[in-house]
């Protein structure tokens, strides 16, 4: 498990400031970069485009500051006790440049709101948006994904499916998004995301039931209802099928044991 302790967002420097950190540190450190920049780790200069990752481990020193103007950038400060990055085949150390098209900022921000939130499954919820950060980040470096064709609209629907999982999704709807077949496009979203568009669908109502159910009052038909299904029966026999557990028994579980809510990465 990740454990944040500090996240800045949009961190601005004025020109010429120097920020420095200590090696010896309990603590790793994510850093974003929006401006160009010069980094110092230990001592190794490296110049820093806009766009740039950099994961800073606990032992390294490390500093930086803009080149031609002020220095802005979102980080976040994390503990790793289970050395959970070593599943990850991520630089570190190494500055790592990505694509203006990745949503590293959307990720620090919702960290940030998490963080922020006061929310009882803060942790696990902190927890979770890391791991799945670092999913993203880790197939974008080490896999074809980006290459697949269509692969951007697939990748936004399915942010759309995830963020809007009450809706009454098709297969055609979405294909027909994308100007694609049903077929080819379920070809394509499989390929993409190793998931099927309609398990995908179920998940993210899955996903969402577990939210509700952990961090709500809200009854089992108005869950339900907020997920997508047309009965509580339904609802019921498919969170059982993708979970092990009746609704009832999860949210007294999650409230019991504080399970995780999400497994969506």
């Amino acid at each position: 498990m990740f454990y944040t302790y500090a996240v800045g967002i949009d961190s601005r420097h004025r020109k010429g400031e120097i920020v420095c950190h200590y090696e010896k540190r309990q603590h790793y450190i994510l850093i974003y970069t929006r401006t160009t920049a010069q980094f110092q780790i230990d001592d190794e200069e490296i110049p820093v485009k806009k766009g740039t990752l950099l994961l800073i481990s606990p032992d390294k020193r490390a500093s930086y500051t803009g080149v031609w103007e002020g220095y802005c950038d979102d980080w976040i400060n994390f503990y790793d006790p289970d050395n959970q990055l070593a599943n990850f085949r991520i630089p570190i150390n190494k500055p790592v440049s990505l694509q203006e098209n990745i949503p590293v900022s959307q990720y620090m921000q919702l960290m940030m709101n998490a963080f922020h939130s006061g929310m009882a499954q803060r942790d696990n919820v902190l927890s979770q948006l890391m791991m799945a950060f670092f999913t993203l980040i880790d197939n974008y470096l080490n896999s074809s994904l980006p290459q697949i064709a269509h692969y951007q609209k697939l990748l936004e629907l399915r942010e759309e499916i995830y963020a809007f999982p009450a809706r009454p999704w098709s297969i055609q709807e979405l294909a027909d998004q994308v100007s694609l077949s049903p077929a080819y496009f379920q070809d394509l979203y499989k390929k993409a995301f190793q998931v099927s568009c309609g398990a995908d669908i179920i998940q993210s109502r899955i996903d969402q039931a577990k939210r509700m159910l952990a961090q709500t009052n809200l009854t089992m038909e108005e869950i339900a209802d907020r997920c997508g299904y047309n009965s509580p029966v339904h609802f019921s026999r498919q969170f059982r099928k993708c979970t092990g557990y009746a609704p009832s028994k999860w949210r007294e579980n999650a409230l019991g044991e504080n399970m995780v809510v999400t497994d969506h990465g």
